[in-house]
C-alpha cells in the first residue's frame, strides 16, 4: 500500500527517521493518515528517560487523521469509512471485560496499559502504533471517535486533554455555576480544566 515515515524513538534523545511498509487492511483494522498528533508530557518524559520505554517505538498517543484504508467489520462497529476524520483513543479495549464495559479502558483485562498506543515497540507488526508518523494502524480494538467537519486536525488533537480538563475541573469536584475554583498547574491539562470550569459557569477561576 507504499511507505509510511515516522519518528522513532530509540533510547533517551534517541529519535529518528524511518520508513515503514504500509499494511494491507482485513476486515476488522484499518489505516489512518495522519494529520496532527499532541504532544504530550508523557512523550516528552519518554524522549528524556524519565518513562520507562520498550525502545524502539513511534510516540504520539494524541492522534487525528483520515481514514485511509479500513475493513468492513471496523467501518460498521466504529461507523466510520474511508475519508472520515477521526481522533484515535490512546487505550485499546476489548469491549467485553468488566472495565471495558463501564468504561475504565486502561484497565482492559486483554491490554491494559500496555498496548497504549505511542509505547508499543516496533518489533510488533506493522510497526505504526504512535502519532508520530505519516501513518497509523487501527487494530480492531482501536477506540476511534469522528471528528465533525468544521473542526481542524490541529484543534481536535486537543480531544485527550480536553477530556481530563472535564473530568478534573467539572465531573470529580461537581463545579457548579457560581462556584469558586482553583486550577493548580498551568499545563495543557490545566488550562483545559479551566476552560471546562468556565464553561460549566464557575464564577472565578
Amino acid at each position: 500500500m507504499g511507505e509510511a515515515t515516522a519518528a522513532v524513538l530509540h533510547g533517551v534523545e534517541d529519535l529518528r527517521i524511518q520508513t515503514f511498509a504500509v499494511p494491507e487492511v482485513g476486515p476488522e483494522d484499518a489505516v489512518l493518515k495522519v494529520e496532527a498528533c499532541g504532544l504530550c508530557g508523557t512523550d516528552h518524559e519518554l524522549y528524556t528517560g524519565h518513562i520507562a520505554a520498550p525502545y524502539p517505538l513511534i510516540p504520539g498517543h494524541e492522534t487525528v487523521g483520515i481514514i485511509e484504508s479500513i475493513g468492513e467489520s471496523a467501518a460498521a462497529k466504529w461507523q466510520v469509512d474511508v475519508g472520515d476524520r477521526v481522533a484515535v483513543e490512546c487505550w485499546q479495549a476489548c469491549g467485553e471485560c468488566e472495565q471495558c464495559r463501564t468504561g475504565i479502558y486502561r484497565r482492559c483485562v486483554r491490554h491494559g496499559q500496555t498496548d497504549l498506543y505511542g509505547m508499543i515497540p516496533i518489533e510488533r507488526d506493522p510497526s505504526l502504533y504512535g502519532g508520530y508518523s505519516t501513518h497509523h494502524y487501527l487494530t480492531s480494538d482501536s477506540l476511534v471517535l469522528p471528528v465533525p467537519k468544521e473542526l481542524s486536525a490541529v484543534e481536535a488533537t486537543l480531544f485527550n486533554p480536553l477530556g481530563a480538563g472535564i473530568k478534573w475541573g467539572v465531573e470529580i469536584p461537581d463545579t457548579q455555576p457560581g462556584d469558586y475554583v482553583a486550577v493548580l498547574g498551568p499545563g495543557i491539562r490545566g488550562l483545559c480544566a479551566l476552560v471546562a470550569t468556565r464553561d460549566a459557569g464557575a464564577e472565578f477561576v
